[in-house]
């Protein structure tokens, strides 16, 4: 329907001033989301102590597997584009009301549950990369590759739970990841809610 928002227009020629606005939203949202790994002095720490992690382990699994032996850089950068996105779309996999797995808790099993939820940020960071440097083509992917990118990111999880509290620089850092992966997975737009209850943007 035409209305004073959309100056006279019908709604297929023309976008509502709201409807723009969440648009902007959502682009300014894309944005905060690439660079909230880097955003402070303990997000960096954080930030920087996990892609290590999964850098070492998709390095050791690299070679016991004799696989592609990517380098440190790219392997660095690509996992530094999955934490900007580990908690959206890791949301689609939680059940409704669940949110992110503690670092401190111990069982492993559910550590490598909550490892697994961000293999698809890992492999659309990987896309991206691969996007960037190369243009759109999906021929860098092979079954190796993939199954050793999931394994890595799957492996770091328990690992990085068995480090946490050794120290307190390690448990700072961690501590500062986990509240970036719990406020994307919180405001996600994949996350799913139980009936019966609402959570309110502050």
């Amino acid at each position: 329907m035409s209305g004073k928002d959309q100056e006279g227009k019908s709604g297929f020629v023309r976008r509502s001033d709201r409807q723009k606005d969440d648009d902007s939203q959502k682009m300014s949202n894309i944005f905060k989301n690439a660079i909230r790994p880097i955003s402070s002095g303990p997000q960096i720490k954080g930030t920087l102590t996990y892609v290590a992690l999964e850098v070492a382990v998709s390095k050791l699994l690299r070679t016991i597997m004799k696989a592609d032996n990517k380098t440190v850089a790219e392997l660095a950068v690509v996992h530094s584009i999955s934490l900007g996105l580990m908690g959206g779309t890791g949301a689609a996999l939680n059940n409704p009301g669940e949110t992110v797995l503690p670092y401190g808790e111990k069982s492993s099993r559910r550590q490598i549950m909550q490892g697994a939820k961000g293999i698809p940020a890992l492999y659309l960071a990987q896309y991206i990369y691969q996007t960037f440097f190369n243009g759109f083509s999906m021929t860098f992917w092979s079954v190796k590759d993939a199954l050793i990118m999931a394994a890595a990111k799957i492996l770091t999880r328990p690992i990085a739970a068995k480090l946490y509290g050794k120290n307190k620089f390690l448990q700072n850092s961690l501590d500062a990841q986990q509240f970036l992966e719990w406020n994307q997975n919180m405001f996600s737009n994949f996350r799913r809610i139980p009936d019966g209850d609402r959570y309110v943007r502050p």
